[in-house]
């Protein structure tokens, strides 16, 4: 049911995992990701004909079941392959991640008795709203090339990071004002840079939708918890993981100490640990 928006002023961005989804991953906004992803990989729009996105499904249950990815799986007509992202939090791990999940893509069909002839090409377009501190760039593509000559190996895998941090204000390129419409919180902004393009004046009605549809904010909210904890349980297992160091550091430590005679107090004193884990070690 719509109701009338809240009098209290609200800002919603395309950075929450639903309302990007929406935006790019659905049947009824397809144009919307093909005007994106064009300009992001250069490709033409002619490749996506027929084109097939693979998890388009808007599950409202989604954020309460905490499975899944929120990424986006695009196939084109030829068999290439498109995975792509929004992350507001960034992790060092990230391009192995990335390098990871393509290279699951890339042989996901294919079959016993195949050619290697027959791989076809994976990209993955991951979306930062956190600094991507291996390049200054806004917009950084890696692929597999000698590493002087620059000779490209095959363009069997392709990666790309878009850093939303860098955006400048000003003199911004088709794509960086895509960037733009994806980072910004403000209704406004939105609507100043879809004046004279189509798709995002499109784009930018879906975002309206969540200003009048209770049931989409619920839904955006649960997106934003759900990535609230996901972070958190990411944060706990790193430091459970720190302290599992330490402890095995500690134990290492007190194992040497006792080589040399040391009492248990003193190593246990040395060490952090208490009498009874030194004691284990005897």
């Amino acid at each position: 049911m719509v109701r009338k928006p809240y009098n209290i002023p609200m800002r919603f961005t395309a950075r929450n995992d639903y309302a990007f989804k929406k935006l790019f991953g659905t049947e009824e906004n397809k144009d919307i990701m093909i005007e994106f992803i064009s300009l992001v990989t250069l490709l033409s729009k002619d490749d996506f004909g027929d084109v097939h996105i693979e998890n388009s499904e808007q599950i409202p249950q989604f954020y309460n079941q905490k499975t899944g990815r929120l990424d986006i799986k695009i196939r084109l007509n030829d068999g290439r392959k498109i995975d792509v992202e929004m992350q507001n939090t960034y992790f060092e791990y990230y391009p192995k991640r990335s390098i990871f999940y393509c290279s699951k893509l890339i042989h996901e069909h294919f079959m016993r008795g195949f050619q290697y002839t027959q791989l076809k090409k994976c990209i993955a377009i991951n979306v930062l709203n956190s600094p991507f501190t291996l390049s200054r760039k806004v917009h950084s593509v890696y692929q597999i090339r000698e590493s002087e000559e620059q000779t490209l190996l095959d363009e069997l895998l392709e990666i790309h990071f878009l850093d939303l941090t860098k955006l400048k204000q000003e003199n911004l390129t088709s794509l960086e004002k895509w960037l733009m419409f994806i980072k910004t919180d403000s209704k406004e902004v939105r609507k100043m840079l879809a004046q004279g393009n189509p798709v995002m004046t499109k784009a930018n009605k879906v975002m309206d939708i969540f200003y009048l549809d209770e049931q989409e904010r619920k839904r955006y909210e649960a997106a934003w918890e759900y990535e609230s904890d996901r972070l958190s349980m990411i944060s706990e297992s790193e430091r459970k993981g720190l302290e599992r160091g330490s402890r095995q550091k500690a134990l290492e430590t007190a194992k040497n100490l006792l080589q040399f005679g040391l009492s248990v107090e003193n190593i246990a004193k040395a060490t952090g640990l208490n009498k009874e884990d030194v004691e284990t070690l005897i």
